[in-house]
């Protein structure tokens, strides 16, 4: 029986153990928070529901009950799992008490270093991320190696520093200054994606003797398959939360790190010619009419390059910023991305209702759109002419995206 099976057979039963002692589970909020906790530690079952259930009840008290359970330790890895589960749910709803105290205010910190410490800016939009290896050295100050990495082109450029602690401080401020912060990520995932990039593409010149003799000051053995953290700090997600928010992921195109994302130059060649062509039509069409070609386009990118031919490639980067977001303690944009990623790891998953996705096909279309006059919103009072039968006639520069 699969994890997801075991724990689903588990929670049924502790429905019907819950429900047997008399406990309501259709009740108010405020009455079965107490009814649940009084039967805390009754049978391990009916604690994994209990858990469960606390993480769907909204309000300050149930996080720290929550909090509390977890502080005793429990020995069920299982139970652990769903108190993590349920904390986080409560802290996407907006329950301050949901937030660990002992939870860093800053996503990166500079400790006293006793082995080799990773560190990983977000992903761009053409797929490539800031890269770093630091090891204290016994003279003091550290060592450290950065490496530009691309998930398709490999790596692009490595160079080492021996900076002292202070100077490494300001290089992490300087990234954030470029809106590229970088997160703790543990050090042996981030040398298996250095390593990863390596193969799939060496830098130009090997600057600084190449990235093999670089890494050697890290680590002697070759680096092995390391699985993604992503799970160790962002619960599994069940379906039901995970179909609640894909048709809310369009809200990802605000976070800062987001903003220029678009699909592979590459992969819309031939859909950008086909909208160019449309509006450069000689055929006298009207306004409707254009809106639908033009529409019908952005809908054909959508099938052929977020459907098909960089599904898989979207799927990964969509983990990678879940895993960003969440080690920069941004849960909302980090269950965001992980369900993205969970409807595009689904090849028999439908990607119609992924507002994120729709949204990030529609924005690579823009560059082609004509916007309104400054003078002209919308060609008011000055006629239509040279505007987008895409852009909003208000003049408000507010898209209408396609249906």
């Amino acid at each position: 029986m699969s994890r997801k099976n075991q724990r689903d057979a588990r929670l049924e039963r502790g429905d019907d153990l819950l429900e047997k002692r008399g406990v309501d589970l259709d009740a108010p909020d405020d009455e079965l928070l107490p009814a649940l906790v009084a039967a805390i530690g009754v049978d391990p079952d009916g604690d994994l529901t209990i858990a469960e259930l606390l993480g769907s009840i909204a309000l300050e008290k149930s996080a720290q009950e929550l909090l509390a359970w977890e502080a005793r330790d429990p020995a069920d890895k299982d139970l652990k799992r769903e108190i993590r589960r349920s904390l986080f749910r409560l802290q996407q709803r907006g329950i301050a008490a949901a937030a660990r105290p002992e939870a860093p205010s800053e996503p990166v910190r500079i400790a006293q270093p006793v082995e080799v410490t990773g560190y990983l800016s977000p992903v761009d939009m053409d797929g490539t991320r800031v890269s770093w290896l630091t090891r204290p050295r016994p003279e003091g100050g550290l060592y450290a190696m950065c490496g530009i990495i691309n998930d398709a082109v490999g790596m692009r450029r490595v160079d080492s520093y021996l900076p002292n602690k202070t100077q490494f401080k300001e290089v992490l401020a300087d990234m954030a200054a470029q809106g590229a912060p970088l997160v703790q990520v543990p050090a042996k995932y981030v040398d298996w994606l250095m390593s990863r990039a390596y193969k799939r593409g060496a830098p130009r010149g090997e600057q600084g003797g190449g990235y093999p003799l670089l890494r050697a000051d890290f680590y002697t053995k070759p680096a092995e398959p390391v699985v993604s953290p992503l799970r160790d700090v962002l619960p599994e997600m069940p379906a039901e939360e995970e179909s609640r928010l894909l048709p809310d992921s369009a809200r990802l195109m605000s976070e800062h790190e987001m903003d220029h994302w678009l699909l592979p130059e590459e992969m819309m060649k031939e859909h950008h010619a086909r909208f160019k062509e449309a509006q450069s039509s000689t055929v006298v069409i009207n306004r409707e009419q254009m809106t639908a070609r033009l529409t019908q386009i952005i809908d054909a990118a959508f099938d052929d390059v977020v459907g098909n031919r960089a599904r898989s490639l979207y799927a990964d980067r969509m983990a990678e910023m879940a895993l960003w977001f969440a080690l920069a303690g941004r849960p909302l944009p980090a269950a965001l991305c992980d369900a993205v990623r969970g409807a595009l790891a689904d090849a028999a998953r439908s990607l119609e209702k992924v507002s994120f996705l729709r949204a990030l096909a529609f924005r690579s279309f823009l560059h082609l759109m004509p916007q309104p006059e400054p003078d002209q919103p919308g060609g008011a009072e000055g006629g239509e002419s040279g505007t987008s039968p895409l852009v909003s006639p208000s003049g408000s520069g507010l898209i209408i995206p396609p249906g």
